[in-house]
């Protein structure tokens, strides 16, 4: 096979032509997108190696407050739920 055939938008084809028709493509292109490819791909796996897997910082005093704001909230929709089924008293002026 002397050409590669690829499908081209109609400005592409030969006139007369519709969408589909073949449009012969050169060897030497595929081979320069290939190589791009082959290029992003490897910069990519190699960018994801390097990345690190833990962050530089501590996280610990953030993930921790976050989990007690949380659980503070968790508490109060609970004390709220209990206050309006009756099951709790409702004097406390933050369950209204």
């Amino acid at each position: 096979m002397d050409a590669l055939l690829l499908a081209a938008p109609s400005h592409a084809a030969p006139a007369g032509g519709s969408f589909w028709d073949p449009v012969a493509a050169t060897w030497p292109l595929m081979a320069l997108l290939g190589a791009g490819f082959l290029l992003l791909t490897i910069g990519f796996v190699v960018w994801l190696v390097l990345q690190p897997d833990e962050p530089e910082q501590d996280t610990t005093p953030l993930v921790d407050k976050a989990v007690d704001g949380d659980r503070g909230r968790a508490a109060l929709i609970r004390r709220r739920l209990d206050a309006d089924s009756g099951r709790a008293d409702v004097s406390d002026p933050e369950l209204r």
